[in-house]
């Protein structure tokens, strides 16, 4: 029976799957290390397939991942905070059967008033007290106070007073003069539900009613000295029992509520505080609209989802309602001013999210250019913030030009080399000017910020240039190339109002002036060492070619020399010394008069004026045409270098 050498993947998702018994099968297939290498890159292509489909399914639904976590999330925050309504609720209810807000002993409700005796009330009391020292953990002492009677206990979350974001669920419990805060014990496998963190004297704090703001709702403070911490109900009915707390500390010693026995009397004056207090406490300030008490909220989602435009708008929107608030120079509640401080955060939060999309790091691609970061620039200037986006503009512009200029490769000459560096560099600058122009148009401080920024980048291209370029081995004349191609290049900034060709002058002329001297020196050593080694004699070129040729070259200098040919190619005079004075006095007619006009005429058409030191030479030697040696000459060496 043959075996397939092609592995059979499929069982990978098999149900009975199992490893080891599909290795065990794999290596009694195969033999050999080269099939088993073989096999191994394949499960290794195949887990790396398989590590990008994942990746790519969480990527596609990443967003519905995070909205199904949300809903799990709210779904089990409500089914916990039903349980515990429901408790509560029922230790309410058990709570109002049998006693009052106020549970003093003058003030008996319907039911106590069938009681025989007060034996009855206490012993009730006894077994509440009981039934808390059974439930909560380290609060044996605080419960064994004579004349302490229970009030009331319920669930409440804790909320940060400044950031308005839940902390904790507490276990509370109310007695007659104090306020017990528990936490739950989550390691607790029998009645210790409750671990005791705190015991506030009601002498000692005040409760202060907390307006619905956002996501907050039914919820109070405690005023304790130094601290402040709040507290939100799971209902307004709760809100209500807990708002008592804050009546029953104001009036506890008060003579009117002491006086009175009626159960019924005093229950409905109790609810006339409770309504009292929260029509005044709604009284109290400027109803602000709702949209502005979702403000910072709906700034949060904008800045989460990326929707930037629409958080700047909300910004604005914003902003223009508290300055309309603000121009009457009237005081405002807390409400108004913790969302004015949270619309302040939530803008330097916008900004520096934006911030971040315009900051260089070695991670972040940068294929989409300039053009991905108009959006963030355009934000921030609406922000107020364009100094911020210009230097980070420009950063980001630097980065770019530098990683472009690394992708130049340094092959072939030096002067295709500087051809490809050069365009790369100035049309990035000339890319980069347009895309400033356009994210700053009318910005002289940031106009002043980008000159600065690209007469930087000049120097650092001028010094990779000389470094490139002005090399001992480098010709004059692949020197001069070099230079004119970036001058040229850097003459398109023109168009953009920005003229660098100055700067790039002032950089290279001290290694320009040392390059021509060089070759300066170079010619010297080299006309030197050729006239030492002329015989001064004539020519024999001894082909007409030859001579065709060497007639050619002079005349592209602008020496004509068909007058001076003289014989048959392959003549062999004899040279006597009459012949050589008429020869050398020719030659010396022909240097002062045709090489030295044509230097002269080169010189002017470069200079703009002529060379008045070729003149003066030619003054000094005019004799030599004559065949007589020049009566007054200045002292020289035979080859100074003072005319060159």
């Amino acid at each position: 029976m043959e075996f397939s050498k092609e592995p059979n993947f499929q069982l990978l998702s098999a149900r009975d799957f199992t490893p080891e018994k599909y290795v065990k099968n794999l290596s009694q297939s195969y033999v050999g290390g080269s099939e088993l290498q073989n096999l191994r890159r394949k499960l290794q292509s195949l887990s790396e397939e398989t590590s990008n489909n994942l990746k790519k399914n969480v990527y596609e639904n990443y967003v519905q991942f995070i909205e199904t976590a949300k809903e799990i999330s709210h779904l089990e925050s409500e089914m916990y905070q039903l349980s515990h309504l429901l408790s509560e609720q029922k230790s309410l209810l058990s709570a109002l059967s049998t006693t009052s807000i106020l549970e003093d002993t003058q003030h008996l409700n319907i039911e106590r008033e069938n009681k025989s005796n007060d034996k009855d009330i206490e012993e009730e009391n006894k077994q509440k007290l009981a039934a808390i020292l059974e439930k909560v953990e380290g609060c044996k002492e605080l419960l064994e106070v004579p004349g302490r009677k229970f009030l009331y206990e319920g669930d409440l979350l804790e909320i940060d007073p400044t950031e308005n974001t839940s902390l904790k669920t507490v276990h509370v419990y109310l007695f007659t003069d104090g306020f017990m805060i528990t936490n739950r014990n989550s390691n607790s496998r029998g009645l210790m539900k409750y671990i005791y963190e705190i015991m506030y004297d009601l002498s000692s704090l005040a409760v202060v009613n907390v307006r619905d703001l956002g996501n907050v709702k039914h919820a109070f403070k405690l005023l304790i000295f130094p601290d402040t911490r709040v507290f939100q109900c799971s209902s307004n009915s709760n809100k209500h029992v807990e708002l008592a707390l804050k009546i029953f500390h104001t009036y506890l010693l008060t003579p009117c509520i002491l006086c009175i026995t009626c159960s019924h009397k005093s229950s409905y004056l109790i609810a006339n505080m409770v309504i009292a207090f929260d029509e005044v406490e709604d009284d109290v300030g400027t109803v602000q609209p709702e949209w502005f008490l979702d403000i910072p909220e709906e700034l949060d989602v904008c800045v989460a989802q990326r929707h930037f435009e629409e958080a700047l708008s909300l910004l604005q929107k914003a902003k223009e309602y508290i300055s309309q608030m603000t121009a009457g120079n009237e005081k405002h509640d807390h409400v108004f001013l913790d969302i004015q401080r949270k619309v302040e955060q939530r803008q330097n939060s916008l900004t520096e999210v934006l911030m971040k999309e315009l900051e260089v790091n070695p991670d972040k691609s940068l294929q989409g250019g300039l053009r991905a970061a108009r959006r963030a620039v355009r934000l921030l200037n609406q922000l107020g913030r364009e100094n911020q986006s210009c230097n980070l503009f420009l950063k980001l512009c630097s980065s770019m030009l530098r990683t472009q200029c690394k992708r130049v490769k340094r092959e072939g000459s030096t002067t295709t080399y500087i051809r490809n560096l050069a365009s790369v560099v100035f049309t990035n600058m000339c890319h980069m000017s347009d895309e400033f122009l356009r994210a700053f148009p009318d910005s002289p401080t940031c106009a002043s910020a980008y000159v600065v920024w690209a007469s930087n980048e000049l120097l650092l291209f001028t010094g990779h240039f000389i470094k490139q370029v002005f090399m001992p081995q480098t010709s004059l004349s692949t020197v001069t190339e070099c230079i004119v191609l970036v001058r040229t290049q850097c003459e398109r900034l023109y168009s953009y109002g920005l003229d660098l060709c100055y700067q790039l002058d002032g950089a290279l002329r001290s290694s320009l002036v040392k390059a021509l001297k060089d070759a300066r020196d170079k010619l010297i050593d080299s006309i030197k060492l050729r006239a030492l080694e002329d015989k001064w004699i004539p020519i024999n070129l001894h082909s007409k070619s030859a001579l065709g040729r060497f007639l050619h070259e002079h005349s592209q200098m602008g020496l004509n020399l068909e007058s001076y040919v003289s014989g048959g190619v392959n003549s062999k005079d004899r040279f006597t010394p009459n012949n050589q004075r008429s020869f050398l006095t020719k030659n010396a007619e022909f240097l002062l008069v045709n090489v030295v006009e044509v230097s002269q005429k080169i010189y002017s058409q470069n200079v703009g004026y002529e060379c008045a030191t070729l003149k003066k030479l030619q003054g000094e030697y005019v004799a030599l045409k004559k065949g007589v040696s020049p009566t007054t000459r200045s002292t020289k060496t035979k080859y100074s270098s003072e005319f060159l």
